[in-house]
């Protein structure tokens, strides 16, 4: 077995990198044990557990240090684990976050994607609410003001109250399936925020991350759920998430980043600490009943 480095040669105490590898080879030997997942990717587990036990060139130490090794596996790059529901959940691989001495904390740019969240006609109903009332929503803004950071335009809740109060609790219903998914501690939910937002062409939102200021660091698990008229009129508004430094309550910089891209009827979670952006949008016809819609939001803790 490879040698794990004393604490005047690594960043992480020995003892805590142990606990480090240890979960994170429990969770593959669950995935392991799921008979819903295919044999090769089984295989493919298989070997990433041979490699954290230092059966390999990459050592522990180097896996948990650099969250692209991991995502660059084979396991990342795979089909996504089958769920006994009828959704697909994609998940990038397990990574606990690294706390050096100086209390500078690498988040792994890790999400949670579950397609088909709502049924078509919770889906539909989605987006008469947004194409009923295109004159009632507003142009969107930062917490800091800033001038040509973000272009998109939002209807707030209140003007959608009943299917606020249905996806609120569907959300609550799946919290705790996510959070153990992206190894974040369960917490009670005080309050979850939620607007519709739509971009159509030239919409963007620059880098940024939601929970950076006194008004949301409350804010813990971030939500995005994408949906849009079929065909497809629009290109681009990937979500571009970081693995991002995060030290005493602010996100420092972002590193090593995946994009994920808005399938319909969709919704992604992740870590609101974590830096992200959405990649501008190309919508030709510009019509408002062409775009990129979301319902987005946060959930809080009390």
């Amino acid at each position: 077995m490879n040698t794990i480095p004393s604490t005047t040669e690594t960043l992480i105490p020995t003892e805590r990198l142990k606990n480090l590898i240890n979960q994170s080879i429990t969770t593959l030997e669950t995935l392991l044990q799921n008979e819903q997942v295919s044999p090769s990717e089984r295989a493919n587990i298989a070997l990433k557990i041979l490699e954290m036990a230092g059966c390999s060139s990459v050592t522990p130490l180097e896996l948990l240090q650099s969250p692209s090794l991991l995502s660059s596996s084979s396991i990342s790059n795979a089909a996504p684990v089958p769920q006994l529901a009828a959704t697909t959940v994609e998940v990038l691989p397990t990574s606990a976050p690294i706390i050096p001495e100086n209390n500078l904390t690498i988040l792994p740019a890790n999400y949670v994607q579950i397609e088909n969240f709502l049924s078509p006609k919770e889906h539909e109903e989605a987006l008469k609410i947004a194409l009923k009332q295109p004159g009632k929503f507003v142009g969107s803004k930062t917490t800091t003001q800033a001038t040509n950071y973000r272009k998109s335009s939002i209807l707030y809740a209140t003007l959608f109250p009943d299917f606020y109060e249905f996806l609120r609790k569907k959300l609550i219903a799946t919290l705790p399936s996510i959070l153990t998914q992206l190894n974040i501690l369960p917490f009670s939910v005080a309050q979850v925020e939620m607007q519709l937002t739509a971009h159509n062409d030239g919409c963007f939102y620059k880098i940024h991350n939601d929970s950076g200021s006194p008004e949301t660091n409350t804010r813990i698990l971030t939500y995005v759920y994408y949906f849009y008229k079929e065909p497809k009129n629009f290109s681009g508004g990937n979500l571009r998430l970081y693995a991002t430094e995060w030290q005493n309550g602010y996100a420092l910089n972002e590193r090593e980043f995946i994009d994920i891209e808005p399938h319909n009827n969709s919704i992604v979670f992740f870590d609101s600490r974590c830096k992200h952006e959405v990649m501008p949008v190309s919508c030709p016809s510009r019509r408002f009943e062409d775009g990129r819609f979301t319902l987005n939001g946060w959930l809080r803790a009390e």
